[in-house]
């Protein structure tokens, strides 16, 4: 029989297991052949009583753990966007993009002007024997002249002084099969093209002046151009890859030429976070249900628990409005398309609805995890609905010592080891200020109870339970 998950919250139950574990038991009210306590919790409805009250108690921690993190969770007006083909285009979106699906169609990327230059022999080797202006006219209007001397007339040199310019031109030497050549990039978009006049030295004017005038001049490997095309049939330009739309907080990557759906929605750990606390309430909603259909006696306590969780949330006209629902069986359903239309909406109405300070439904229903079904008070309602008020033809003194003498506690001088008046204490609560007590109380009607109970199971092989919070 499976009570590990019980063991866990009780005190009594652990130390009685582990100090007792095979033999002790050889009877009790008039039934032999028991070994252990498992035995002694075996009759018929015991053992999966005991099961479901274990899961009931696994089911509450879960079920807080769960409300916390959603009474935790911002950013309701998160986005996610996900793209039918991101060989073509990408995309980015802020808090609040409008959620949908954008049709794209990039007819052209944005690419910048690269000149190469003729190869010489040497990266160092000097070129003309005067100085020379260098004058860059880009294509937006904008003019930059750059002057170069004895000292920077190579292709190093050259090539440094156009970097240390910082006018949006970028130079690199490259050396290749046939030499050592200058490269030239401009930055991208169609306003960034350049032309390159060159005055003073005739040799660097034919190396560098583009278009060229007559010499062999630098030839044009990319032509600068602007990014192109529609998004939902309206036309684009931008002069990157990187471009801005109409629509606000939604911006495009293009990659390739081609066509490609892109769909903007509520990010996809605000739902998974909502769903697990969905799950884990309907969970104890169920295991609830099931300790009372197992345990009869305990239908008040389950009905009183169960409104409980139900009242925590608030009226079913708010939840049906962000796409949650009740079941019959009082468990909670999420229907995804309406949520995420509520999430598109208004976000800020499905926060204050989930998780707003102290009045969301998450806070509520944590409190209640922490109060009513923390496991201390579930089991402060079950005791009493399942043990004796009194053990007929016994006082409570002697059915106690015997029952516990039986279960090996004390020998046959009716003397205890320490480990035995230990556990007589935390059964019993003979200390009254006993802080190890398992009941947490500092009377001994509780731990009457306990022993009580296992007692109406073995005589009358009854429902269910004692245990403890340790």
């Amino acid at each position: 029989m499976n009570i590990s998950s019980l063991y866990s919250y009780n005190t009594a139950f652990s130390l009685i297991n582990a100090l007792y574990p095979t033999s002790s038991v050889s009877s009790v009210s008039g039934i032999s052949g028991l070994s252990g306590l498992s035995s002694v919790l075996h009759p018929a409805g015991v053992e999966t009583s005991i099961s479901s009250l274990g899961s009931l108690l696994s089911g509450v921690d879960t079920l807080k753990s769960s409300s916390a993190s959603l009474a935790a969770l911002k950013g309701f007006d998160a986005r996610a966007v996900a793209s039918s083909n991101a060989k073509v285009a990408t995309a980015s979106a802020g808090a609040g993009t409008a959620v949908g699906t954008y049709a794209v169609e990039v007819t052209q990327l944005a690419q910048a002007q690269t000149l190469t230059t003729a190869a010489q022999a040497s990266s160092l080797s000097r070129i003309g024997n005067s100085a020379s202006t260098l004058t860059f006219q880009f294509a937006s209007g904008e003019t930059r002249e750059l002057a170069l001397g004895g000292t920077n007339n190579t292709l190093a040199g050259i090539a440094a002084t156009i970097n240390a310019a910082g006018i949006g031109v970028k130079a690199q030497v490259i050396n290749s099969s046939s030499g050592y050549q200058l490269g030239l990039s401009g930055q991208s978009g169609a306003a960034n093209a350049f032309t390159i006049g060159v005055s003073g030295n005739s040799a660097m004017a034919e190396l560098l002046a583009y278009p060229p005038g007559g010499g062999s001049g630098p030839a044009l490997t990319t032509q600068a151009q602007n990014a192109e095309g529609l998004i939902d049939g309206t036309a684009f330009v931008a002069s990157t890859n990187a471009v801005s739309t109409a629509t606000p907080g939604l911006a495009l990557n293009l990659v390739a030429t081609g066509k490609a759906s892109l769909s903007v929605a509520p990010d996809a750990a605000i739902t998974k976070t909502l769903t697990s606390f969905l799950d884990a309430y309907s969970a104890v909603q169920n295991t609830l249900s099931t300790l009372g259909t197992e345990n009869t006696t305990l239908g008040w306590s389950v009905s009183y628990l169960r409104s409980q969780l139900s009242s925590a949330l608030g009226s079913d006209e708010s939840l049906a409005r962000i796409g949650i629902t009740t079941n019959p069986n009082g468990t909670l359903a999420l229907n995804t398309q309406s949520f995420t239309a509520a999430l598109g909406e208004s976000p800020t109405t499905v926060a204050n609805i989930l998780n707003s300070e102290g009045t969301g439904v998450a806070a509520r229903v944590k409190s209640l995890t922490e109060g009513t079904l923390s496991p201390t008070n579930l089991l402060q309602y079950a005791l009493p609905s399942m043990a004796y008020s009194s053990l007929p033809g016994a006082s409570e003194q002697s059915w106690q010592h015997t029952y516990l003498s039986q279960l090996g506690v004390f020998d046959s001088t009716n003397t205890s080891s320490n480990y035995s008046s230990l556990l007589l204490n935390q059964l019993l609560n003979t200390s009254s200020t006993n802080s190890s007590n398992p009941f947490g109380t500092s009377n001994s009607s509780t731990g009457n109870q306990f022993l009580l109970s296992l007692l109406d199971q073995q005589a009358s092989n009854a429902r269910i339970l004692s245990a403890s919070f340790g």
